[in-house]
């Protein structure tokens, strides 16, 4: 495939469609990113980089500014955005992809995306207790890569967490990072275009970016919900006073266009005189001189680049790319540095504890009801009057959590999400990377009538890593999330109590009136091994389907230590001046949500601090 021919298609784009010449123009367009997804080849390096192109001639963003932000993911782009609301600030962000395609706006072909170049195209290492129906045993592992970040190309889910995941990080030796501390900072950049069960003194309805409810599947949304009550569950807005129940999905939602933060952030500060962004831009080592960084160095269209920073230099590469830029700079283990012949500037656990969520995406219920079987034109119409089925990604409708362990309203072991018609069957298996025996086995799903029920491991205890192949950029590191390798195998364990749950959805009155069954795919090495449907059986289920939702977190952590910590509590890196690193990497133990509205969050909080910092407020509004 053509890399600029999928450009065009993607840049050509618009939301706003009026007749049916433009909705069957759009749908054209539609297909065409399906057809050239399913075809396409990841890069296996960064060489590209390197490469001289029709862009070699384009300068470089040398000079000085008061900071530079190094991704303009979720948390780069508050970032540029809010700094650059003091106008004696000027601001480089520089972001190793391009433009954010205009079909990003549409989460309901949000998994196209995973196979362009707006995904890195990372796999994880071969794992040994998970990923076993991937191929290789390797899960793929999407990375956003244009402006926005994953915020541009993941699932969209609002989901901020437990009150007390924060109450813990601050326990962990953070203050400020309470719940009470973070609340203001999920309000200050939502406006809640909901109304259904809102709590809204939980939620903000001013700030620049937009979070929405799709409208309901007719019968299927009210159904998922009713069967969580038939379970004990109450209805209520998870972001809210209280997680414990059922609710629709809130997402990250403009109408119908996704609100990541480039449509939040990033694009309404583009004209600003102070910002300057640079994309195609692959920072490849932080300029480090007596322990205090000095700028970057990065590459553009073949040309090697240097910026400094006056201020700051500010990482929000994300949880896998932050950690190979700090280790390239001589920031990390030291036998990991030693082992790539880079020179220690300090050493840190840069890249260690990485803790990652994980989805079961194998318990399906057949119902005898079809939904949307209508042709992707007239779905594609429905998408821009803010309708379903295109609105959500793949059919999202409800969420829950549940906790095996303590009180039910304390922090969850495990979320439920539930992909609805019309599921993406064939092609949600490719996309995740499943061997081509799954890849079969999934056209026995029915995209019409079939719900999924997908559980999501909250709070795992195996620990994995992010390292380097070597100590050339032009490498993609190492993801090891070691899924599964707790040893007293509790994460195992809790996915397995959540599918006792999830398969008793099967025995509620609301089910049967839906007349929804168990609908079971094979598992054909588990088959063969153990009896049907036993504990060893869904063991090897969850070991074989189990895929990452790629939330990486804690490869650079927070904390007061430099021992098992990267940063303090202000999220600048122990023993180096003017660095900080603010995206998900920081979180210190994970979240019983999904980390970018945390991040946006993380982001929000560290602006106000800067600004106090480098203007002297003593408060920020």
């Amino acid at each position: 495939m053509q890399l600029p021919t999928l450009v065009a298609l993607l840049l050509g784009v618009g939301s706003m469609v009026t007749g049916r010449e433009d909705y069957q123009e759009l749908t054209r367009k539609v297909e065409k990113l399906m057809e050239e997804a399913r075809g396409y080849t990841f890069p296996v390096n960064n060489e590209r980089f390197y490469q001289k192109n029709q862009y070699s001639d384009d300068p470089c963003e040398d000079g000085e500014f008061d900071f530079i932000i190094v991704g303009t993911g979720s948390a780069g782009g508050v970032l540029a955005n809010r700094l650059t609301e003091v106008e004696n600030f000027t601001v480089l962000a520089l972001e190793a992809g391009g433009e954010t395609p205009e079909l990003s706006d549409m989460l309901g072909v949000n998994i196209y995306l995973h196979r362009t170049q707006y995904n890195w195209g990372y796999n994880t290492t071969p794992q040994a207790h998970m990923c076993l129906g991937s191929k290789d045993r390797r899960c793929p592992y999407p990375r956003g890569k244009m402006l926005g970040g994953s915020s541009a190309i993941n699932f969209g889910m609002y989901v901020r967490g437990h009150h007390d995941d924060f109450n813990t990080w601050a326990a962990l030796g953070n203050p400020g990072w309470a719940y009470r501390d973070v609340l203001p900072y999920f309000k200050k950049p939502e406006t809640a275009t909901f109304t259904h069960t809102i709590d809204r003194d939980y939620h903000g309805f001013e700030g620049p970016q937009k979070t929405g409810i799709p409208n309901d599947t007719p019968l299927l949304t009210q159904a998922l919900v009713d069967v969580h009550i038939d379970l004990g569950k109450t209805e209520k807005d998870y972001n809210g006073k209280d997680q414990d129940g059922v609710s629709r999905l809130q997402f990250f939602l403009d109408g119908n266009t996704r609100s990541s933060s480039n449509h939040a952030f990033i694009n309404p500060a583009r004209n600003r005189s102070n910002l300057s962004v640079s994309i195609r831009s692959l920072v490849t080592q932080i300029l480090i001189q007596e322990k205090t960084a000095q700028g970057v160095r990065y590459v553009k269209d073949g040309k090697e680049c240097v910026a400094t920073a006056r201020r700051e230099v500010i990482l929000s590469a994300g949880a896998v790319n932050s950690p190979q830029i700090l280790m390239l700079s001589g920031i990390g283990p030291a036998q990991e540095l030693q082992k790539h012949q880079i020179a220690q500037e300090l050493e840190l656990p840069v890249g260690q504890n990485m803790q990652d969520h994980q989805f079961f995406p194998g318990i399906f219920y057949r119902t005898n009801r079809t939904f949307y079987n209508e042709s992707l034109e007239e779905n594609v119409r429905l998408w821009t009057q803010n309708l379903r089925p295109l609105t959500p990604s793949l059919g999202q409708q409800t969420i829950s959590f549940w906790n095996f362990i303590g009180p039910a309203d304390g922090q969850p072991e495990v979320e439920f999400f539930f992909f609805g018609p019309p599921l993406v069957t064939p092609d949600l298996a490719l996309i995740l990377g499943y061997t081509d025996e799954y890849i079969e086995i999934f056209k026995q799903l029915n995209p019409l009538s079939d719900v999924s029920v997908n559980l999501e491991l909250l709070h795992p205890k195996s620990r994995g890593s992010v390292t380097l192949q070597s100590n050339n950029p032009k490498d993609f590191p190492i993801i090891d999330p070691n899924y599964f390798s707790d040893p007293d195998g509790e994460d195992l364990e809790n996915m397995y109590k959540a599918v006792q749950v999830a398969l008793n959805f099967n025995s509620t009155k609301t089910f049967r009136d839906l007349s929804a069954e168990l609908f079971f795919i094979p598992y054909p090495n588990c088959d063969r091994q153990f009896e049907l449907r036993s504990k060893d059986w869904w063991y090897c289920a969850l070991k074989t389907l189990s895929s990452t939702l790629f939330h990486p977190v804690a490869t650079t952590r927070m904390g007061p230590d430099p021992a098992t910590s990267v940063v303090d509590a202000k999220l600048k890196v122990h023993g180096i001046r003017r660095l900080r690193i603010v995206d998900a990497g920081v979180i210190p133990d994970h979240i019983s949500g999904h980390p970018n509205a945390a991040v946006v969050m993380i982001a929000e909080k560290i602006s106000d601090e800067i600004k106090r910092e480098h203007l002297g407020w003593a408060d920020v509004d």
